[in-house]
C-alpha cells in the first residue's frame, strides 16, 4: 500500500518539463514601397511558413495579398501606394500569431517596428510604475526600528 502511494505521488509530482508556450514577435521594416515582415516565435528561432495576410485600408474584410513566411521568418510585399491608411498584417502558424499595424497616413512610409501602444496602455503602464513605486516608498516609510519590550 505505502509503495502504491508513493508511487502515485511521484507520477504526480513528476516535473512536467518546459511548457513551450508559443509568443509571437512580428515586427515590420519599410524600404522604399516594400515591406518587409520578420516573424519569430517567442524563443527566436523564426516561424517558418507561417501564414501571412495583407489587409488594406480601403477593403479590411478582404485579404489585399496572402502568403507564407521563408525559412528564415520573413515575408516581403509591395504596398499600393494610392491605398493611404492603416495596413493590417496578421502572421498565423498552428493557431498562434500576431498582427500589425502599418499606418500610412501620411506621405512618408514610416521606419517601421512592432506594434504600438495606445495612449490609453501608455498611461495605464505609467500609473502601475507610479503605483509600485508609491507603496514600495510607503512599506519601507512605514517600518520603524521597534525596540523590544520590556517584559521578560
Amino acid at each position: 500500500m505505502t509503495q502504491t502511494v508513493h508511487l502515485l505521488a511521484f507520477i504526480l509530482f513528476i516535473p512536467a518539463g518546459i511548457a513551450l508556450a508559443h509568443g509571437v514577435s512580428v515586427t515590420w521594416k519599410a524600404c522604399g514601397e516594400e515591406i518587409t515582415i520578420e516573424a519569430a516565435w517567442d524563443n527566436g528561432l523564426p516561424m517558418v511558413e507561417a501564414q501571412v495576410t495583407v489587409f488594406s485600408p480601403l477593403d479590411p474584410a478582404s485579404p489585399f495579398m496572402s502568403g507564407v513566411t521563408d525559412d528564415e521568418g520573413i515575408f516581403v510585399f509591395k504596398l499600393d501606394d494610392s491605398q493611404v491608411g492603416v495596413w493590417d498584417v496578421q502572421v498565423r502558424k498552428a493557431g498562434h500569431g500576431e498582427m500589425v499595424h502599418i499606418d500610412l497616413s501620411s506621405d512618408e512610409i514610416p521606419g517601421g517596428g512592432a506594434s504600438v501602444y495606445t495612449t490609453s496602455q501608455i498611461l495605464l503602464m505609467a500609473v502601475c510604475v507610479i503605483w509600485g513605486f508609491a507603496g514600495t516608498a510607503f512599506f519601507f516609510h512605514s517600518r520603524k526600528k521597534r525596540k523590544p519590550d520590556a517584559h521578560t
